[in-house]
């Protein structure tokens, strides 16, 4: 796993300034703590840190072709390479190094932005390819490398992270309404804009080509939720599903270096560690992470599956003083993020980093098996389109203004009343009481003519044909997975140097699931159907009937009690107040109302927190030093 970086400088007889690549990579060190690297030919240039995990001595990076008309900096692991490696070889090309990453540089040279598709892993890569005189940036299918760019009149910069862009200097740090907007609905960001102005995020599944000052977008590959024409049975499915999980552990678990497994005592972990132990000639290695607040510790869960599959167990309990690491964590996300489970993930990869270098995880089960309530709840949603649409818009919303945020059924007036024709609802978590009632009047005057919702409309609607299941798999797996789940992933592991691989969410697999019948994702009150099927051979039965338990932190009581006094001092401080975004008596109410038990705003509180921390240290610190001021604990 690395940290890319580079500039190309839009007039070819300008040369990039080395000072500033030296800054970018210096800021993206916890990428990749082994190695060094740098490239320059005439007005583009590479800065690269590398993580070694396959071919330690030979896969030093940036990398060029022999003739050096072509040279890549790539972050992430191909699982396939071996297959490419040998069809490669039989057509008569000869390697010099073990690495996947000249069989991607192979593979590019062969078929350009062909290559893109052929290719079954993680990864965000960098290509400068001198006879065309482009510049070509790409990320995996499902998005879980990241890459930013940003582009003015003299040049494009790009890097893993945008604080890498900012420490090269002349990026203006203005927040995008836009993606500001984005975050107090959903609680991250979606698309391609980043939180600062000018800054574009590569898209999962696309390659982004800059040539002759102009910047394209081609996307390679889009998630089908095409029926089988011939729907499988049971056994059918549930030894197909088997297959692929088996070859997708497989594959990732060949590193160079010592590797084990995330274990929360779930389904979805428990299956990826079971096939570990399967494939595996040692007991695996399996790290927990739990709170004193029992409602919250699945540590006996793990403890039940580690037992029965013989592993090598590691256990962390997470305490509310672990949230003096906040400021470090914001730093390592780049954005505003409001995910609290964030704090958690970047425990349990401390915890793993001490004993692996790689750990397999369970995500993606969820949104490729239907695992979310929400899935469970759509007949909800589409009783309250029975109500008719001019009550539902008309009247529904004069209630929810009328009545105090803090009745019992506030949000779901508020929801109905929001909710429109084909069934789309905007997220509720923390959006409709900030934007209602905590937003300054300045603020929402500026954010007047954004809708933070309309990539999610459009993501529904190019699904319209799906049932209600399947449409909101297909928006999960487009948005939700990359701009939260693999997002929070990336950088909580990355900050801990840690390499987190995901078998669930290989595309072989993923695509297959989305051919079945939804009946194969839920029957009745059962979700993930046909993960458990797979998983009936491999596990105890508690584990296969145990209920979904999100993995977060209880930040409820934490903001009750112990942090209570943390979070009035933030976000009622001066500097907070002075940014304009947030009333001063909204925030008291919500405060005193959390902290008598009243509602649980702890959500809103944590997300509120987060911005402000982000604000301090993205917006109000010195732009000179980033590589340095801005850095925080190393894990």
């Amino acid at each position: 796993m690395c940290g890319i970086s580079g500039v190309l400088e839009l007039d070819p007889r300008r040369r990039p300034c080395r000072e500033g690549l030296h800054r970018m990579a210096e800021v993206l060190s916890h990428r990749g703590p082994d190695e060094e690297g740098f490239y320059q030919s005439g007005p583009v240039a590479f800065a690269h840190r590398r993580l070694s995990i396959i071919d330690l001595a030979g896969g030093q990076q940036p990398m060029e072709t022999p003739d050096g008309q072509v040279c890549v900096s790539f972050n992430g692991e191909i699982y396939n390479y071996p297959e490419l490696k040998a069809e490669l070889e039989q057509r008569g090309h000869v390697f010099r190094t073990r690495s996947d990453t000249e069989v991607l540089l192979a593979l590019y040279v062969r078929d350009g932005l062909e290559a893109f598709a052929q290719l079954n892993g993680m990864f965000a890569c960098a290509f400068w390819d001198r006879a065309a005189s482009r510049l070509v940036l790409v990320r995996d299918r499902l998005g879980k490398k990241p890459l930013f760019y940003y582009r003015d009149a003299q040049r494009v910069l790009f890097a893993s992270e945008i604080k890498a862009l900012l420490a090269f200097g002349g990026v203006e740090r203005t927040v995008s309404l836009r993606a500001l907007h984005e975050y107090l609905a959903y609680g991250y960001i979606v698309g391609e804009q980043a939180i600062l102005e000018g800054v574009h995020r590569v898209e999962p599944g696309e390659a982004v080509v800059v040539h002759a000052g102009h910047v394209s977008r081609r996307p390679y590959w889009r998630l089908r939720f095409e029926p089988s024409a011939h729907a499988p049975g049971e056994a059918e499915a549930t030894e197909r599903a088997t297959q692929l999980l088996r070859q997708a552990v497989r594959r990732r678990m060949i590193s160079d270096v010592p590797l084990g497994a995330f274990l929360s005592g779930g389904l979805d972990s428990s299956t990826v560690v079971a096939l570990m132990a399967e494939l595996s000639s040692h007991p695996v290695k399996t790290f927990s992470i739990g709170f004193e607040e029992m409602d919250y510790s699945e540590l006996e869960d793990a403890r039940r599956v580690a037992r029965h599959l013989g592993t090598d167990h590691h256990e962390m309990i997470v305490k509310p003083a672990a949230l003096d690491v906040l400021p470090d964590l914001v730093w390592h996300l780049d954005e505003p993020f409001a995910d609290s489970s964030a704090l958690a993930t970047y425990y349990v990869c401390q915890a793993a980093r001490q004993h692996v270098t790689v750990a397999l995880s369970g995500d993606g089960g969820d949104e490729v098996f239907a695992g979310y309530v929400q899935y469970q709840q759509l007949d909800q949603w589409r009783r309250l389109l029975r109500i008719p649409g001019w009550i539902r818009r008309g009247v529904l919303p004069s209630v929810s203004r009328a009545v105090p945020f803090t009745w019992p059924g506030w949000n779901a007036v508020y929801a109905a009343g929001r909710l429109e024709d084909d069934g789309i609802a905007p997220n509720l978590g923390v959006y409709p009481y900030i934007r209602d009632r905590l937003l300054t009047e300045d603020l929402t005057a500026q954010l007047d003519g954004y809708d933070p919702f309309e990539r999610s409309r459009r993501l529904t609607h190019e699904a319209a044909r799906l049932d209600p299941v399947s449409r909101s798999q297909y928006l999960d797996t487009l948005q939700y997975l990359p701009a939260d789940i693999l997002t929070k992933v990336d950088r909580m592991s990355m900050a801990n140097s840690l390499e987190v691989r995901a078998p669930l969410l290989d595309y072989t697999l993923v695509e297959y699931v989305a051919t079945l019948p939804v009946s194969f994702k839920l029957r009745g009150t059962l979700s993930k159907y046909l993960l458990r099927k797979v998983g009936e051979r491999l596990l105890p039965a508690a584990t296969l009937t145990k209920a979904k338990q999100g993995f977060g932190i209880p930040k409820e009581h934490w903001f009750r009690q112990t942090l209570r006094p943390f979070a009035e001092e933030i976000l009622l401080d001066r500097r907070s107040l002075a940014r304009g975004y947030f009333r001063k008596d909204a925030l008291k109410l919500m405060l005193r109302h959390h902290a008598t038990g009243r509602r649980d705003y702890s959500a809103w509180i944590w997300s509120l927190i987060v911005l402000e921390t982000w604000c301090r240290l993205f917006l109000d610190a010195p732009a000179a030093g980033i590589a340095g001021a801005w850095r925080g604990p190393r894990g």
